[in-house]
């Protein structure tokens, strides 16, 4: 990945981590939990609407695509990308269900937790194979190799930087 490319992940990464990890400014006195709960989530929704700007333009320099391809690739993209979407609702929803029930996670929730968790990464890999053929009739398969290889590069580059905010289980 060149200079450039690097940047806007890192910039990416920092657009999540601030709706990850809200700052209040010391001064303040903190809102009530619900109050601050639907800031977090507005928050994360607004990153997250920004990161899906980010990503789209990272796909569209690493992708190379012919105008042929683009004409055919970007619909079947943006169907994708509204799936992919729902999955990161479930996450989403995962670390906030987590966060709430960190400080007396009894071994139930954990459990109930990690079923989901792997429910998720279920999903995950379905949507992905779900789509392999589609995107392969609308461009050769090192294309397609590529494509896959930027969304998990972009995937793993997000979730690192999530997953460096969140305590292990006590």
């Amino acid at each position: 990945m060149d200079t450039m490319r690097s940047l806007k992940v890192a910039a990416m990464a920092l657009l999540l981590l601030g709706a990850v990890v809200p700052v209040a400014p010391a001064q303040q006195t903190p809102p009530p939990a619900e109050d601050a709960k639907a800031q977090v989530m507005e928050e994360i929704r607004l990153t997250r609407d920004g990161i899906a700007v980010v990503r789209q333009t990272l796909i569209t320099e690493g992708m190379d695509l012919t105008p042929e391809e683009m004409h055919t690739f970007w619909p079947l993209y943006r169907d994708y990308r509204l799936e992919a979407i729902k999955l990161g609702d479930r996450i989403v929803g995962l670390i906030a269900k987590y966060a709430d029930n960190y400080d007396q996670l009894t071994d139930e929730v954990a459990d109930k937790l990690l079923a989901d968790f792997v429910s998720i990464e279920q999903a995950r890999a379905r949507l992905k194979a779900k789509y392999l053929p589609k995107f392969k009739k609308v461009l050769p398969a090192r294309k397609v190799a590529r494509f896959y290889q930027l969304e998990n590069k972009l995937d793993i580059a997000i979730l690192a930087e999530v997953a460096e905010y969140i305590p292990l289980a006590r």
